[in-house]
């Protein structure tokens, strides 16, 4: 390509064709490349040259094509950082390790799509749609007459020695005869470009949500292009999977429909929070649904409220305790039967996992012609199973030329896809001896080397490379993840698009548990498409709280509360300890230290202040950052990790805002508080910081937050940890006779966050009776203990099935400031009668743990409404 200045402007498209080719690497001999042209590899694509010609649009100088080149690395370096910020700010993530809420590792998603013409595509549909069909009709067989098995087109071993086939369900036909409602298939396309299925998900496909955020984030990157191409969009597939599913169910467009998630340990558990979202139905666990009477329903705030879909992401393992793993936290007890029973649809349905084993498609030709008439539309590519002698005495001798794969289910990974070509000579032998002694445990398939598809390195990346990797746009192999998504009984839609999955640079294995990235897939229309953006929660039913959902924001509300309390706490203790001009006197001390003793800020074995104030300053500085309480207390850094588990826990009813508000004072904390030896000056910064953030915390949930039931849980969370704090603080004061100490009583009303108040009403006169009234009576100050306890009223009275009348009967709310004697209180601080006074405010915090305690049985564990069932 000549660098001379140029006198006329190019074309967008002939720029592209001379721009792109040279900064970009070429794939292996041997595989396809995606990003040239099949005739002329001197020029792209022409969708690639439509997508370059859209992102160089704009950049055309006088200067030359260098010039040009430079301000499109540029350019894309911009969008790269976008990306990654996004992926960041929506809290995307694929989670590696067993502590997924501390240790979840980003998304990752490459900054270009991959484009499939609209005549891969027509084939691709018309394959997958026909393959998903048949894959639902062997299980109609094989969970009824069985006849493929006594005819010989499917091996008995292959069905009935797979942990994923069920016999408990032999002869039980779902809804319609619709065992896959959903079925994800990997396809890798050879070096002449024809298309190959690799392998099935039939159980619980994983992919869905993150298709769709890759499309949520990707396509607003590129509108330009993304218009040009007529991609098409994914919005009406998705809904019509839903419908699919309800209609499915005997209570039709009425029926209510669940996503069932492990959990947040969960790898793809992000995907279910937005998938869930998305669909505009409730993500639960298996602790959240309870079988009564052979139907699911969910614990709900209101009670017991009948399911009638359930998406599953729960392995087929532990879905139900009762019949499969025994040892199973995750499933539902009578969940099975439930099933059985025709009460609950389930997609995919159990027992569907044996179709997975890459054994199996080996034998899915015959099977078509007989159960279809018709050859297969999309090839699977060429596989064996060891199991058959045949097949053994064939693939043995050779086996350097093949992909070895286990047969049967392998959840816990330890077995990476072994390619034959790179065994030495042990290695082969090794191989060989291990599969003549257990044939059936695995299987082979051809090797076909992966097509590659243009991905953005950057600039800096390529400049640091060596001479031959200095492209700034890479070339990696790829994968490509379609979904078939039932449309009605026999009726079948495949999503017009998917998440394309790239192998690490350099490497030939695909795997997004093994360093993998993904891409959004854009399919081609040939046509302009109707213009329909993707919104979650495009598909609304009737919002319901969970009974987990709804401790969770409790949980969210206290520990937000306890965040603030422990870092003024903190803050106060420090700035008090380094205030040379403040007098404090024996009693003030004490105090100190039973606050923060009290509120987990130092261990019983620090000594007091009164004591040794350098030695108890340090203990609460070393604390503060201690996450594994090694100091012997349970500080400011776990109260943040227990913000972020509750948080965590329902992110998908938090703004993205919130959830990045969260991890962002976390990881600013511990940043901020790193080295061995952290100074009081140093502690007191990144308190103040952290004192910021935990504000806007709270303005997140005043402001972003609907005022439904979610919230009010939320809401009576922090005003129980408020009062419990507060109210035992101003007690022990009382009791200590801290507020007849000047510096004492100031910290009093530091503590209270209630300073500038009452010095604007009562000057600077230390007064009892004034104290008790702006921080115990005055019901327009949030940190008195009587606004806490109207609010706490307030809430509960708007509960569903409020406790209200059931609490005061009981007597439960009797010790509530807001129905105290203001005249008997404030008698006893006229007469200044600290003791008594302390003895009645320590009952709100006993109050406000017991309220606790009573919001746990009724709505978090249902104690006492097993029978409460709401629907039919």
């Amino acid at each position: 390509m000549p660098m001379s200045l140029f006198d006329h402007e190019f074309a967008a498209e002939d720029l592209a064709d001379s721009l792109i080719p040279p900064l970009a690497m070429h794939p292996p001999l041997g595989h396809f490349d995606n990003l040239r042209d099949a005739h002329n590899p001197e020029r792209l694509a022409p969708h690639w040259n439509t997508f370059f010609a859209k992102t160089i649009d704009g950049l055309q100088t006088q200067a030359g094509i260098a010039d040009t080149a430079h301000m499109l690395t540029g350019r894309l370096d911009d969008l790269q950082q976008t990306l990654a910020r996004n992926v960041e700010d929506n809290g995307v993530t694929y989670n590696l390790y067993s502590d997924a809420v501390s240790h979840a590792r980003p998304w990752s998603v490459d900054l270009f799509p991959m484009i499939l013409s609209q005549q891969d595509w027509q084939n691709i549909r018309a394959g997958i749609a026909q393959r998903a069909e048949l894959l639902n009709r062997i299980l109609q067989d094989v969970y009824g007459k069985q006849r493929l098995v006594q005819d010989g087109l499917l091996p008995s071993a292959l069905v009935h020695g797979h942990p994923g086939y069920f016999r408990a369900t032999h002869g039980i036909e779902p809804a319609a005869g619709t065992y896959l409602h959903v079925a994800a298939f990997d396809l890798a396309q050879g070096p002449d470009g024809q298309w190959w299925v690799v392998s099935q998900r039939t159980q619980a496909p994983s992919g869905l949500g993150y298709a769709l955020e890759n499309r949520m984030i990707v396509s607003r990157l590129f509108q330009d292009a993304f218009k040009a191409l007529h991609v098409e969009r994914l919005a009406e597939a998705y809904a019509s999977w839903l419908r699919s599913l309800q209609a499915h169910s005997e209570q039709g467009e009425n029926a209510r429909t669940v996503l069932l998630t492990p959990g947040p340990y969960s790898e793809t558990y992000f995907e279910h929070i937005y998938l869930a979202r998305y669909l505009g139905i409730s993500l639960v666990e298996g602790g959240d649904l309870v079988v009564r009477d052979e139907r699911v329903w969910l614990k709900t705030i209101k009670g017991l409220e009948r399911v009638d879909v359930v998406i599953r992401r729960l392995d087929d393992d532990y879905l139900d305790p009762l019949e499969l793993r025994a040892d199973s936290a995750l499933g539902i007890p009578g969940m099975l039967q439930a099933w059985r029973a025709g009460n609950v649809v389930m997609a995919n349905a159990p027992g569907c996992g044996f179709l997975e084993s890459a054994s199996v498609m080996g034998f899915l030709p015959a099977i078509s012609e007989r159960l279809l008439g018709e050859p297969l539309r999309m090839p699977s590519i060429a596989s064996w199973w060891f199991g058959e002698r045949s097949a053994m005495r064939h693939l043995l001798p050779q086996l350097s030329e093949y992909v070895i794969k286990p047969t049967f289910s392998d959840q816990a990974r330890r077995f990476v896809p072994a390619m034959g070509k790179r065994f030495k000579q042990a290695e082969l032998c090794q191989w060989q001896e291990r599969i003549e002694k257990r044939p059936d445990d695995y299987s082979a398939q051809a090797w076909v080397p992966l097509s590659h598809m243009p991905t953005w390195r950057g600039s800096a990346q390529a400049q640091s490379g060596t001479a031959s990797s200095r492209a700034p746009i890479g070339s990696q192999a790829m994968m490509i993840r379609v979904f078939a998504l039932s449309d009605g009984p026999g009726r079948w839609r495949v999503l017009p698009g998917g998440l394309t999955r790239i192998a690490p640079e350099g490497k030939e294995v695909v795997s997004m548990y093994r360093g993998g990235s993904s891409a959004d897939l854009w399919v081609m229309a040939d046509r302009a498409v109707q213009e329909r953006s993707v919104q979650m929660g495009h598909h609304r039913t009737e919002h319901v709280i969970t009974s987990r959902a709804a401790e969770s924001l409790f949980w969210f509300g206290r520990y937000s509360e306890r965040l603030d309390n422990s870092v003024r706490f903190a803050r106060i203790v420090l700035e008090a300890l380094n205030n040379a001009e403040l007098d404090m006197s024996g009693a003030t001390l004490d105090w100190l230290h039973h606050l923060a003793y009290e509120n987990g800020l130092v261990s019983k074995a620090a000594p007091t202040p009164r004591v040794a104030r350098l030695l108890f300053e340090r203990a609460l500085v070393a604390s503060l950052a201690d996450r594994k309480a090694e100091h012997g207390a349970w500080s400011v850094a776990t109260v943040l990790d227990g913000l972020q588990y509750s948080a965590f826990s329902v992110r998908e009813r938090l703004a993205t805002e919130q959830w990045t508000l969260v991890n962002h004072a976390q990881q600013e904390f511990f940043a901020s508080m790193h080295g061995s030896q952290i100074k009081t000056r140093q502690a007191l910064r990144a308190l103040e910081h952290l004192a910021s953030q935990a504000m806007a915390m709270t303005g997140a949930q005043l402001d972003r937050m609907t005022r439904d039931d979610g919230w009010r849980m939320l809401s009576l969370g922090r005003q129980v940890e408020r009062m419990s704090t507060l109210g035992g603080a101003l007690a022990s004061a009382l009791e200590l006779r801290v507020v007849e100490d000047d510096a004492g009583f100031g910290l009093l009303l530091d503590l209270f966050d209630s300073t500038i108040t009452y010095r604007s009403r009562y000057q600077q006169r230390r007064d009892l009776y004034a104290l008790v009234e702006l921080l115990v009576l005055e019901a327009e100050n949030p940190r008195s203990l009587v606004w806490m306890s109207d609010t706490l009223a307030g809430r509960l009275k708007r509960l569903p099935s409020s406790p209200w009348q059931a609490l005061e009967a009981e007597g439960v709310l009797q010790d509530l400031p807001h129905l105290w004697s203001p005249q008997k209180l404030l008698r006893l601080a006229q007469s200044n009668q600290c003791a008594a006074l302390g003895r009645q405010i320590a009952t709100a915090a006993t109050a406000a743990q017991n309220l606790s305690d009573r919001l746990t049985q009724q709505y978090f564990v249902h104690a006492h409404a097993d029978s409460h069932a709401v629907g039919n």
